[in-house]
């Protein structure tokens, strides 16, 4: 796989394709990229490369942030169970043993799910790849405590996470 600004000098095309996926439903933050990338070649450093996403991301106005907060799947959801995930969502849940949860955990989550977006109207996030669902369990009953500034603040950094880890997947790393 050629590095970032190789792929954007080969094809802007390319490059969205690539990396259309890195931040879930929402691929307006790498397209924002691209004129930064094809300028410099420092982007072919993945940490530089996520660091630049995470800015942009993070220098979005409230809408655009919101959008992408709430076009996350929930962990263990209906989407999860129908098979309507995306690639990168799929493979990362599966990676947490979420596409093993027998009926009582499909009930915790569910249960769990609800009541976070009850209190904060936005799914829990949580960068789950490597974790286990003891771990994501955790986080969902020691996060439901914290107000909504927090809990907001927390899925931005968790979503920077998550698209982290999938630059990394993409390269192999």
């Amino acid at each position: 796989m050629k590095l970032p600004q190789e792929l954007a000098k080969q094809s802007t095309d390319k490059f969205l394709d690539v990396f259309k996926n890195l931040y879930e439903h929402s691929p307006w933050f790498v397209e924002q990229s691209i004129e930064r990338v094809l300028i410099d070649e420092k982007y072919n450093n993945l940490e530089i490369f996520h660091e630049l996403l995470c800015e942009i991301m993070l220098a979005s106005d409230t809408d655009m942030q919101n959008n992408l907060i709430t076009a996350h799947p929930m962990l263990a959801g209906k989407k999860a169970q129908n098979n309507e995930l995306t690639d990168f969502s799929t493979t990362e849940q599966k990676s947490a043993g979420l596409n093993n949860c027998t009926d009582d955990e499909i009930k915790l989550f569910e249960k769990l799910n609800e009541e976070y977006f009850s209190k904060f109207s936005f799914p829990f996030i949580m960068a789950v790849k490597e974790k286990n669902k003891s771990e994501i369990i955790s986080s969902f009953l020691m996060r439901k405590y914290n107000s909504k500034e927090e809990e907001r603040a927390n899925a931005l950094e968790q979503i920077n996470k998550i698209a982290w880890l999938r630059i990394k997947e993409i390269y192999g790393k």
